[in-house]
């Protein structure tokens, strides 16, 4: 399901894609028409680029959607939610990710840098975002499938078999496109003819995207924890840099009311409705008093019996993995409203990520302190910030240590991070919080990642062969 989110910019570039084919087979120079563009222009560009980055791979429901399903933040109730829910996933379930990476995102993102470099239309700013963008969708594509086309992709018709480079060189990579977007940033060309214009996530803030890239060079140095004894030095050293406070987080924002521009969760929700919130965030959420439970979730409209226990209507009940609980709580307003805002990468996630390095590298206390930032920064974030519950919290977080205290982190940062990719790469570093899996998957185990999408199985004979969702991918090793 997908819906048009990107309007006018998104008819123009289909415009410049018709008008270009037509140049295929005829002369190109009968009936111009100086007024219409054969190029986009880099502000209408950008944001068609930032939409379908937020709407189709960070929070894209073919993508996380599945994903929330595995990490057991939601539960699959009927249909394809259910059996993807059971670990029933093939090559053609993502192929539309797939697609929307190579042939939306990046190639977009490719055509808005290869503009950025031309000398009429210099622009360092735009060069930099290209490449943020570029870099991060890179990073949620190797996390899904490891080894992808990367060194030879997006040429188009001059090499429609692009062989598949390691997961170990994508990183390598997309670290090198981060670095290559802060010296623009930090050092712009003194050709440059444009500024940026036409963000939608930042407004133009130039020094909020310096912030981001170095914390996604964080969020990319720290997945590497398991195959790297320097990953909580190194993401320690790019956090100094990164996200300071809420104001500086990555967003991109929905319009309320709007369906052609709404946050894709609200509309899978009205258009199929087949995921619940999970039993194990709800009881996580109830047990612990939590204030987000009423944004995460919706109370049940109509009483429930589950497990001989009756819950009257207004109550909150999570969908237990493998139970098609209709009636259980559906996703809340803070994650599935009209204008609930896709996050990019947060100053939430960025106190998160300090929390976990410093107790890997032995600093309890700079632990502590940075877990209740992470904590107090997720509950301001969806208005709820309680403080008797945090002054609770912040005991209890005071009297941990070493291993306690990281396996309180990465459970928070689970809770946090609701919705989100990350919730789910953690699991897979970390193997916090512990979940069971499916009962209803015949003793299969979760899944570690996706398989390769059909098209490439079809038409790249480079593509790896029997691969399956319990593989391991490089870092998760």
């Amino acid at each position: 399901m997908k819906q048009n989110i990107l309007s006018k910019a998104g008819l123009l570039i289909l415009l410049v894609a018709a008008l270009s084919s037509c140049n295929k087979w005829i002369d190109p120079d009968i009936n111009i028409n100086p007024d219409a563009p054969t190029v986009v222009p880099m502000d209408l560009l950008l944001p068609t680029i930032e939409a379908r980055f937020a709407y189709d791979i960070v929070q894209g429901n073919d993508g996380e959607r599945t994903l929330s399903l595995w990490s057991q933040q939601l539960t699959g109730v009927a249909r394809q939610s259910q059996s993807e829910g059971a670990y029933s996933f093939r090559a053609g379930d993502a192929n539309n990710t797939w697609g929307d990476v190579y042939a939306g995102v990046l190639m977009d993102a490719k055509q808005l840098i290869d503009m950025s470099q031309q000398t009429k239309t210099r622009s360092s700013q735009y060069e930099a975002v290209g490449k943020i963008v570029t870099a991060a969708t890179y990073g949620y594509a190797t996390d899904l499938w490891g080894d992808l086309p990367f060194s030879e992709a997006l040429q188009g018709g001059d090499n429609t078999a692009p062989k598949f480079d390691s997961q170990q060189d994508i990183y390598t990579g997309i670290q090198s496109l981060l670095d290559e977007a802060i010296t623009l940033l930090k050092n712009p060309d003194a050709g440059d003819v444009f500024s940026l214009d036409g963000d939608i996530i930042f407004g133009g803030d130039i020094g909020k995207w310096l912030a981001t890239a170095y914390a996604l060079k964080a969020r990319y140095a720290l997945h590497l924890s398991k195959v790297s004894g320097d990953a909580y030095a190194t993401a320690l050293g790019y956090l100094e840099n990164a996200i300071a406070d809420a104001s500086g987080s990555a967003y991109y924002y929905y319009a309320a009311g709007n369906n052609n521009n709404a946050n894709p969760l609200f509309l899978f929700m009205q258009d199929r409705g087949d995921v619940r919130v999970s039993d194990v965030m709800i009881d996580r959420l109830k047990n612990t008093s939590d204030p987000r439970l009423e944004v995460y979730a919706n109370p049940i409209g109509d009483t429930l019996v589950v497990g001989g226990v009756t819950y009257p209507p207004g109550s909150y009940v999570g969908a237990p993995a493998g139970v098609p609980l209709d009636g259980a709580s559906e996703p809340g307003s803070g994650i599935a409203s009209s204008d609930t805002k896709t996050p990019i990468i947060t100053f939430t996630e960025v106190k998160f990520m300090e929390a976990e390095c410093k107790v890997k590298t032995g600093d309890d206390a700079g632990a502590q302190a940075a877990l209740k930032d992470a904590v107090s920064a997720s509950l301001n974030e969806y208005g709820v910030f309680d403080t008797d519950w945090f002054t609770t919290f912040s005991g209890e977080v005071d009297a941990l240590t070493g291993n306690d205290l990281y396996e309180r982190i990465m459970t928070e940062k689970w809770v946090a991070l609701m919705y989100n990719f990350e919730a789910y790469n953690d699991w897979r570093r970390t193997g916090f919080p512990t979940l069971t899996p499916n009962p209803s998957a015949g003793g299969k185990e979760i899944p570690r990642r996706f398989p390769y999408a059909t098209d490439p199985i079809t038409y790249n004979p480079n593509t790896p062969a029997d691969v399956t969702i319990w593989d391991h991918i490089w870092w998760d090793q």
